[in-house]
């Protein structure tokens, strides 16, 4: 297994959340209907491609942060015994200072946001050879005053490639 899909996923994932300005109106404090801020810049302030948690916080804000991992490794029955495939799991933390818990026009930033991140990337097939699942939502609290949830997806790819240099399956996600 040579994990180079890890960065793939993180960059896709970067790029779907690109995609929907609700989520990105949602990071804002302001929460305002056009927000100055983008994707690319609450990159490495407000959203991580790790599990972040802030050391010191001057002002209440709201995190996006992502990483990837996997979660079994299992040889496929209806495959080649030479081929094995793998649970990549992509955990997704989202959590706000209870200051910034209620919205202006009713609802719960934290909930909003999950539920955007969620129309956005579960059932995608940009990640592994089937679709993205959202296998499991929980609460987290990193720090006093903070609360949100995570998220976790998964999908199925393959271990490793082909040995034998045949070619993806027409479904499989080459990265480009």
């Amino acid at each position: 297994m040579y994990l180079d899909e890890f960065q793939n996923y993180k960059n896709q994932l970067l790029d779907d959340l690109s995609k929907n300005p609700e989520i990105v109106r949602l990071l804002s404090d302001k929460y305002e209907q056009d927000p100055q801020e983008s994707i690319e810049t609450l990159y490495r302030k407000q959203i991580f491609p790790f599990e972040h948690i802030p050391d010191t916080i001057e002002q209440g804000s709201t995190f996006l942060c992502f990483n990837v991992g996997i979660n079994r490794m299992s040889e496929r029955r209806e495959a080649p015994s030479n081929k094995m495939i793998y649970t990549p799991i992509i955990y997704i933390w989202v959590f706000t200072h209870k200051s910034l818990f209620f919205l202006p026009d009713g609802g719960v930033r934290t909930d909003r946001l999950v539920m955007e991140i969620a129309k956005t990337i579960n059932g995608s097939h940009h990640y592994g050879m089937g679709s993205l699942e959202l296998f499991k939502l929980d609460s987290f609290a990193p720090l006093t005053d903070y609360q949100g949830y995570r998220m976790i997806f998964d999908a199925t790819d393959w271990n490793h490639p082909s040995p034998d240099r045949r070619p993806w399956p027409s479904n499989r996600r080459l990265g480009v």
